[in-house]
Order: C-alpha cells, then sequence, then structure tokens
C-alpha cells in the first residue's frame, strides 16, 4: 500500500545526533526506518535487527507461499486439522483476535475468503451470486479461531482462511520500535508502507510531525499531526477499489453483509501501537462515522479522524488530535 502520509520537517540541525536513513521494498511497498542517535549506539547493529525482523516477517506472512513450513499458506491449507506456526504469525493472529473481538467484528482476522471473493468477481466483471455470497460469508467469524499458546491454530470450520498482509506491515513498525529502543536509539520513524510509529523526537528537538493526505486530492495535505510513542494508519477506499460494471468496490468487507463497505472513504487512526492503529482503521471504515466515534470514546489511547462522503457531502469526525 502505498503511504498516505508525509513526513514535515521541523528544519532543525540535530544537537549530539547522528543520522540514519534506509528504504528498503518489503510487504509489497517501500520501508523505511528514520533515526537520529547518540554517537554511542550501535546503529548497525540495530538497524540490521530490524530489517532482518522484516525478511521473516514476509517470509512467514506469504499467503501464496506453500513451501515454507509454518508460514500463513500452511495454516489456510491445514488449519482445520490445526497447525503449529511461526512465532510471529502467532503474535500477529493473537492480536489481531482480541481487536476482531474489541470491534464486535466489525474487523475480522478471518475475511479473507470474502476478500478473495471480490476480487474474483472484479476480475470476471460480474457480482457475485447471492448463493456463493452466502457460503462464502459463512466461513467468515474470529469466532471460529481456537489458538492454543504458544503456537498451535484450529480453524473450526473447514475453508477457513486469514490474511495477516495488512497487519502484519504494522507489526513490522512495532517490533522494530522494540528493537531500536532495545539498542539505546531513542528517536526514529519507522514507515511499514501506509502505517508508522514514531518514538522520541524529529532530529531529537521536537515531535515528530506526520501530514495525512486529503482522500480527494492526493497533492493535498489535509493537516499534519505531532506523534511521539504513538502509531498511525490509514484505511479507506480512496485508493484500492474495484469497478465490476459502471459501479466502484472498496477493497474492505463488511463481515456481517458480506459486501464492500460504502461509507468511509478514509479513516486515519492513532493508538499506542501501530497494528492496533491498522485494525482500527479497518473496522472504523465498516462501522461508518457515527458509530465509530461513539466507538472510539470508548476507548482509552486512541484518536481518529473518519471521512466520509455522504451524498457528495463530505462528513468528517474527528477526536483527540483530529480536532485541533
Amino acid at each position: 500500500m502505498k503511504s498516505t502520509f508525509s513526513t514535515i520537517s521541523n528544519n532543525k540541525k540535530s544537537k549530539g545526533l547522528k543520522e540514519y536513513y534506509e528504504v528498503r521494498s518489503f510487504f509489497g511497498t517501500s520501508v523505511w526506518i528514520h533515526c537520529f542517535y547518540d554517537v554511542g549506539a550501535d546503529i548497525a547493529q540495530a538497524t540490521r535487527a530490524c530489517w532482518q525482523k522484516a525478511e521473516r516477517i514476509q517470509s512467514y506472512m506469504n499467503v501464496y507461499d506453500e513451501a515454507r513450513e509454518g508460514n500463513l499458506s500452511w495454516l489456510n491449507r491445514a488449519g482445520y486439522q490445526g497447525v503449529r506456526v511461526e512465532e510471529d504469525i502467532f503474535k500477529v493472529l493473537k492480536h489481531a483476535m482480541e481487536y476482531s473481538r474489541l470491534t464486535g467484528g466489525a474487523y475480522d482476522v478471518t475475511i479473507f475468503p470474502l476478500v478473495q471473493l471480490w476480487k474474483n468477481a472484479a476480475q470476471s466483471g460480474q457480482l457475485p451470486e447471492k448463493d456463493l455470497l452466502a457460503r462464502v460469508k459463512d466461513l467468515v467469524g474470529y469466532q471460529h479461531v481456537l489458538l492454543q499458546e504458544p503456537d498451535l491454530v484450529f480453524f473450526m470450520k473447514k475453508g477457513m482462511m486469514v490474511d495477516l498482509g495488512s497487519p502484519a506491515s504494522g507489526y513490522f513498525c512495532d517490533e522494530a520500535a522494540l528493537i531500536l529502543n532495545a539498542h539505546n536509539i531513542r528517536h526514529f520513524m519507522v514507515d511499514g508502507g501506509g502505517e508508522i510509529f514514531c518514538h522520541g523526537k524529529d532530529k531529537g528537538e521536537s515531535p515528530w510531525r506526520v501530514g495525512v493526505q486529503d482522500p480527494f486530492d492526493k497533492a493535498r495535505i489535509l493537516m499534519d499531526i505531532e506523534l511521539e510513542d504513538k502509531g498511525i494508519s490509514t484505511s479507506g477506499n480512496y485508493e484500492k477499489f474495484s469497478t465490476i460494471g459502471t459501479e466502484k468496490f472498496a477493497h474492505i468487507i463488511d463481515p456481517k453483509t458480506g459486501y464492500p463497505q460504502k461509507q468511509a472513504a478514509s479513516v486515519t487512526v492513532i493508538a499506542k501501537t501501530t497494528q492496533a492503529a491498522n485494525e482500527l482503521s479497518t473496522a472504523l471504515c465498516v462501522m461508518g462515522g457515527r458509530k465509530g466515534l461513539g466507538f472510539v470514546r470508548s476507548l482509552k489511547d486512541v484518536e481518529a479522524l473518519i471521512i466520509e462522503n455522504d451524498n457528495d457531502k463530505i462528513v468528517e469526525y474527528r477526536t483527540g488530535a483530529f480536532q485541533k
């Protein structure tokens, strides 16, 4: 996913800190790490560990790679019998299950069969038949996944599948943050390709600033947000959608109806972790503005901007930092 954010420089020189910046390709996009660190810190070892973690996550969470035992493809093919999965998969899945429950299924980690159905519909140019849609929708339900520590996963319905590609990039940001912190890197921004985690300060002086893109004008920055020790993620239908006949369909599916959501053009969420921000932004797209606003206000340390296009009228719902 193309990043929906831009970094805004504070135009100050870092005092007594060295700078590291590198971009690599992971998760089908550009991933970058930007640090300001003390001279004595081992930046090479820290960043090497981050990139190794990215490689590991990408390798094991590839839903199409059937060769690697214990990866996501193995789970989707054999989860009905129970599969022992790699540690990172179990951690991401456990977190995703927690947020599936928290959102009442508005975000559902088992949505993959419906995603595939609508992808096939877009390729064929025909809407899914209602009987087929109902059968596939029956395979979706986080309640039918059983996790057994430390690494065993069961699907209670044959044909269930998960795709952790979206939460995986947020998970990488969070894991990279843990690695950098463990190596005494105090100031950094990690961008997983649309999800960002910021720690400390830009150039060691002031909070990192992230520009949020206008969903209706990609060249325009809607607002800039100061971030410190938080993650941010945007979901929506303004970049990823399919056209079937003459109608556009969003890539985010409502698990309860089985149809692509139509309410939210864009949802940006700030949370304590980037994976949480990612999963909540997806859920809020499904909930819509009014319900989503009440839900966000019931949570601690979560802020959101929900933008809807209601009959060509743009409606915004804002909490926290987005109200400024």
